[in-house]
């Protein structure tokens, strides 16, 4: 799935600066969150078939979650944990960028 910013599926341009996120990446979040107490479902439960409207009030959740992981290496138990930290930085760049103006992101589905 891809993440743009933007408020609806509507007003987002295709060829917008935009960052690629996982199938596989969002299973790995979704297996870490049945061994940790951290809540991190704002993430994992983004449908990556399906093209979402997340809203700006749920950023800063998902900013956490992404951090959350970094921060306490348990992306060194993905199989690619190099391409998956990418990944998750990115998530947090295109987020940080999106509330700084004001606006939610968009999940185009594979």
């Amino acid at each position: 799935m891809n993440f743009y910013i933007g408020n609806s599926i509507n007003e987002i341009d295709e060829q917008d600066v935009n960052i690629e996120f996982s199938d596989e990446l969002l299973d790995f979040v979704y297996k870490l969150s049945k061994q940790d107490s951290f809540d991190m479902s704002k993430l994992y439960e983004i449908d990556p078939y399906a093209d979402v409207e997340i809203s700006k009030s749920d950023l800063s959740e998902i900013i956490e979650i992404c951090n959350y992981i970094l921060d306490t290496s348990l992306i060194q138990n993905y199989e690619e944990p190099d391409e998956g930290n990418q990944m998750l930085k990115n998530l947090v760049q295109i987020a940080q960028e999106a509330q700084s103006r004001n606006l939610g992101l968009i999940s185009i589905g594979d």
